[in-house]
């Protein structure tokens, strides 16, 4: 009898399509001083304070699927969102089947003003025994150096642009339809 083994090339994570073949080191954004992956960005968004905070919160509510255990502060008054998210990454072993690699964990602060919010994710590191900061993933020249590693950053970019993506959206104004009839 032949057995024929399918052997996936893709890996399919959150909605997003990863290649596990020679995968290509995204450019990551790195903060100039820290020298740490940064995501930041001011937004320019009408609405005050309070309005901009309410819809920040709400798409923290339908972004995570347990909200509460990322949320850390949750300041109206001072118009700010702290937490930390957790993201996992994995590869795909010489067999062909999807493997976990870790969770990474990174910190999220969401800030608002009148008109305008800033977000900031940073501090990415991979759960273990200590935290591994996943900037080391970077370096080539590291003799530990894994060419799995660049697959992990692309999933974290890929992962963080889709979240800016959606908080961006959830941060727009709710159209409401007037039923008119």
């Amino acid at each position: 009898m032949r057995i024929l083994r399918i052997i996936p090339v893709f890996l399919l994570l959150s909605g997003t399509l990863f290649a596990q073949e020679k995968q290509v080191m995204p450019k990551l954004p790195v903060d100039p001083d820290s020298k740490l992956i940064q995501y930041r960005e001011v937004v320019d968004q009408q609405g005050n304070k309070d309005i901009l905070y309410d819809r920040g919160s709400e798409w923290l509510r339908t972004y995570y699927l347990s909200p509460s255990s990322v949320t850390k502060v949750q300041d109206k008054v001072n118009g700010k969102i702290e937490g930390t998210g957790r993201l996992k990454i994995s590869f795909v072993d010489e067999t062909g089947l999807t493997r976990d690699a870790g969770i990474i964990f990174y910190d999220i602060h969401i800030e608002f003003k009148e008109n305008k919010y800033r977000y900031t994710l940073n501090n990415f590191t991979l759960k273990g025994t200590s935290r591994y900061p996943i900037e080391k993933w970077m370096n080539k020249e590291d003799p530990a150096y894994n060419s799995r590693w660049d697959s992990y950053l692309y999933q974290v970019d890929t992962t963080m642009q889709g979240l800016v993506k959606s908080l961006k959206k959830g941060m727009q104004p709710k159209v409401i339809k007037k039923d008119e009839w």
